[in-house]
Order: structure tokens, then C-alpha cells, then sequence
């Protein structure tokens, strides 16, 4: 089974033109090689993988294994790249999934990249990239709405409502025993989506190393980090992607606001932006 950074090694940096043998047969073993780890990386996330085993997508893996057919010759090769296209093409129009998405924006952008258009490997190429970074998004997201008992919408009322019936020593233990039970919920939402979002963030960056191969500038590639924090009991209390945009300055997103970050050597400033990280 192929590895993500497998695939980087394999593009020829900004090739200026159709890839040639060997260097085309490499990077499609390694492309239909990546199958596993799609799937695996898929089953980490809990998403469905039979759209990447059947149909259009499955349709345009078979018609990039005949491109290395032995007896295939050159114009065999490259309706067999278009074909592979096509299927790709359709297999986009019907999925809805961030994670597949990219996975088959990716295969596009390679098979642009075999046919010789560098231009729109590029552009395909940074599709999958930036939805697999919303896919990591919308995972924090998803995670953050498990919040504990003082910033819950639903029970804050409640509690407020019952504090005119029970005492305060009722009220008091009832409080921090629901503040344990929604809390350690909480952690335990939380590490999973971390782990999640770690398989996730190898890939991102396995994208934007795809990209520089590619022959787009350091500074057009976005680059990410995911950092988190724990509580007093050793809980994941915080998930943050962070996007540096340079050394000075950065977009970070808690799952639930986007803040913008500069600072230099005497002072760091923050403000909430709309900014997409």
C-alpha cells in the first residue's frame, strides 16, 4: 500500500509538459497504489466508501490501470486518460461528501497532469485541497456543539427555571454532577474528532506538497496546523486548525469563530474575521 508522501515523490516538479515513461507508469502505480489509504483514512472518518469501490470513480481507476497495459500504444494510452477523466468528471457531479470529494478532485488533477495541462492539474489539485481542509472543519464544528452544562443553550434555561424550586444544596451537587457527565461527553467528543482530524491533517499537507511539485509559489500554498489543549483532567478541551499565512500572521478556528492573528516582536493583536481558514 502506498503512502500519501509516496505520491509527492512521484510527480515529476512542475514537469512543463506531458509526463513521459517511466516517470508517468511510477506516478500512476502510486495514484492506484493510495486506494487503501483513501479507504482507510475514509473508515477513520466514519464516511461511506462504497462510492470510491463502484460507479464513475471505480469506472475511471479501471481505465487508469489499462493506461499501463503493456501492449497499450501512446493514443491507446491517452483515450484510456480521457476516458479516466470523464469518469472522474461524473463521479464529481454526483458526490456531496468534502473527503471523497477531494479524493476525486485529486484523481482529476493527475490525470490532467498525465495529459499534459499543467494549468489544470493545478486547479483541481487545489480543489482537493481546500476541501479537505473544510472537511477538517466541519469536523471541529461537528465536535463543538458538544459543549458542557454552563454554555449549553438548552440546559442553561432549565437551570435557571429550577433554581426557584430546589435549594441551593440540591441545586449546587445536581449542577457539578451534570457539569461531570456533559463534560467528560465532551472529552470524549472531542479526542475522537482529534484523532479525525490528525489522519485528516496528513493529507492536507500531503496536498499542499502536491501542489509545490506542481510549480505553484510557497506563498499561494497555504500551509496548516492543528494544535489542541487539555483540561484539568487531562481531557481535549480545545481543537484549533491554525493557517499560517506568513511568519507574522495566521487565521485560527476554534469550530466556532475565525480570528485573525499578527503580531510582531513587541505586540500580538487578534480581531474575528471572515477570513476562510
Amino acid at each position: 500500500m502506498a503512502k500519501w508522501d509516496d505520491l509527492v515523490l512521484a510527480i515529476p516538479p512542475h514537469a512543463g509538459g506531458r509526463s513521459q515513461a517511466p516517470a508517468a507508469v511510477t506516478l500512476l502505480e502510486t495514484l492506484l497504489g493510495l486506494h487503501e489509504a483513501q479507504l482507510t483514512l475514509l473508515r477513520g472518518l466514519h464516511r461511506d466508501v462504497r462510492p470510491l469501490q463502484e460507479g464513475p470513480f471505480l469506472a475511471g481507476r479501471l481505465h487508469l490501470d489499462a493506461v499501463r497495459a503493456p501492449q497499450a500504444t501512446r493514443d491507446e494510452q491517452l483515450e484510456r486518460l480521457k476516458s479516466a477523466r470523464s469518469c472522474f468528471t461524473e463521479a464529481m457531479g454526483t458526490e456531496r461528501d468534502k473527503a471523497r470529494l477531494s479524493f476525486i478532485a485529486l484523481h482529476l488533477g493527475l490525470c490532467w497532469l498525465l495529459l499534459g495541462a499543467e494549468r489544470d492539474a493545478r486547479e483541481w489539485t487545489q480543489l482537493a485541497h481546500r476541501t479537505a481542509v473544510e472537511a477538517m472543519k466541519d469536523i471541529l464544528v461537528e465536535a463543538s456543539k458538544h459543549q458542557g452544562l454552563t454554555q449549553n443553550r438548552y440546559l442553561d434555561p432549565a437551570l435557571t427555571f429550577f433554581m426557584f424550586f430546589t435549594s441551593t444544596a440540591t441545586l449546587g451537587a445536581g449542577y457539578l454532577f451534570w457539569d461531570r457527565v456533559l463534560s467528560k461527553r465532551t472529552g470524549t467528543v472531542m479526542r475522537r474528532a482529534l484523532g479525525q482530524m490528525q489522519a485528516l491533517a496528513d493529507y492536507v499537507d500531503m496536498l499542499g506538497e502536491v501542489r509545490l511539485r506542481l510549480g505553484e509559489l510557497p506563498h499561494d500554498v497555504a500551509r496548516y496546523e492543528l494544535t489542541h489543549g487539555v483540561d484539568e483532567r487531562q481531557s481535549v478541551a480545545r481543537i484549533t486548525i491554525r493557517k499560517l499565512i506568513n511568519d507574522r500572521e495566521a487565521i485560527y478556528f476554534n469550530g466556532r469563530e475565525t480570528r485573525k492573528v499578527t503580531w510582531n516582536d513587541q505586540e500580538r493583536s487578534e480581531v474575528i474575521t471572515r477570513e476562510l481558514i
